[in-house]
């Protein structure tokens, strides 16, 4: 099975979370589809060096939804791509899970077609709780396996507790905002829910 990092939305920390499993786990990373300017490829590989990349199926141009992104490029999505017998893989989603990439092919679907299971990330802001029990919700209609919450910024105990208990999972781990993402990774483990399945 594989680990697959989505995000309640866009920038809740995808990549972050992915980079910080990457430099203290030996691993592979696969961003599936990469849209704009950005490589978050890339990025896991300043912090994980030794980590080895799997090529993005999709490198589109611009900042959108993949299905819209292609679209402008007049590219036509194969997604049967988006599937895999490895394992051990941390996957690096694109937006939230309602993202849509093909026709009939949301990024909820990609994560059922890589056998993976999910480990959502979410940004401390207003409207998070709302978000992160939607996409719960999602995926255990999906009966995808869920191997709990990443916090990215910092967080109270009670909304913590109120997250927990609304939602029947648990928050694995924060990940304080910090100037110094390196040193950050360093002093935090990664939980063994995690390891355990990329081991």
């Amino acid at each position: 099975m594989n680990v697959f990092v989505t995000g309640t939305d866009t920038d809740a920390g995808k990549t972050t979370v992915s980079a910080w499993i990457c430099s203290k786990i030996k691993t592979k990373y696969w961003k599936l589809i990469q849209t704009g300017s950005d490589s978050d490829a890339s990025s896991v590989k300043n912090f994980a060096p030794n980590t080895e990349i799997i090529p993005e199926i999709y490198k589109l141009k611009a900042p959108l939804s993949a299905y819209d992104a292609a679209k402008i490029e007049n590219i036509a999505i194969d997604t049967e791509k988006f599937r895999t017998d490895n394992d051990k893989i941390v996957i690096e989603g694109a937006g939230g899970l309602f993202v849509p990439i093909g026709d009939s092919f949301l990024m909820i679907d990609a994560i059922k077609s890589t056998n993976s299971a999910a480990l959502l990330v979410t940004r401390s802001k207003l409207g998070m709780i709302n978000h992160l029990l939607l996409s719960i919700s999602a995926l255990k209609n999906q009966k995808i396996p869920i191997v709990g919450i990443i916090v990215c910024g910092n967080i109270e105990e009670n909304i913590k507790q109120t997250i927990e208990h609304f939602s029947g999972e648990k928050i694995l781990t924060v990940l304080h905002e910090s100037e110094n993402l390196a040193q950050l990774f360093a002093n935090t483990s990664v939980p063994s829910k995690i390891s355990e399945i990329l081991s």
